[in-house]
């Protein structure tokens, strides 16, 4: 399967996930891949499992668009969104998301790097007070 293809089969299957869909994860990334994100830093499907599980027990009416892609190689690049309501109000995210393919057309890494920061620590009630005034302060405003 060329990489563009097998991209494609992936992106499919995370813009239409659903919690039931989750199991079928396997299809897609081997069974060793390794999975990063600001929170979690894990190696196989069942942990990368686990956190699309936290995420969708955690966050309702989840939407997730992927808007481009670059591909290198058998490196794929892609800009995607979340959108959904967390704690009952809603959230969103974006990020960029670096996929390296086996020869086999399955993610052996997938990494996502977003500012979490700003699109989570925010929302927290004390936290998000502190960090909004770091960022004040730093920048002299």
């Amino acid at each position: 399967m060329d990489i563009d293809e097998a991209f494609k089969n992936y992106e499919t299957f995370l813009t239409s996930l659903t919690i039931d869909d989750i199991k079928r994860l396997s299809n897609f990334v081997r069974d060793d891949v390794k999975f990063k994100d600001p929170f979690h830093d894990t190696v196989g499907c069942e942990a990368m499992m686990a956190i699309f599980q936290r995420l969708f027990s955690s966050v309702e009416n989840i939407e997730f668009t992927v808007s481009d892609h670059a591909i290198q190689q058998r490196t794929i690049y892609f800009n995607w969104q979340l959108v959904g309501d967390l704690s009952a109000k809603p959230w969103v995210v974006e990020g960029v998301t670096r996929l390296k393919f086996d020869d086999f057309g399955k993610v052996a890494e997938h990494v996502e790097y977003w500012d979490a920061a700003t699109q989570f620590y925010d929302r927290l009630p004390i936290i998000g007070a502190i960090l909004r005034y770091l960022r004040r302060r730093i920048s002299g405003s």
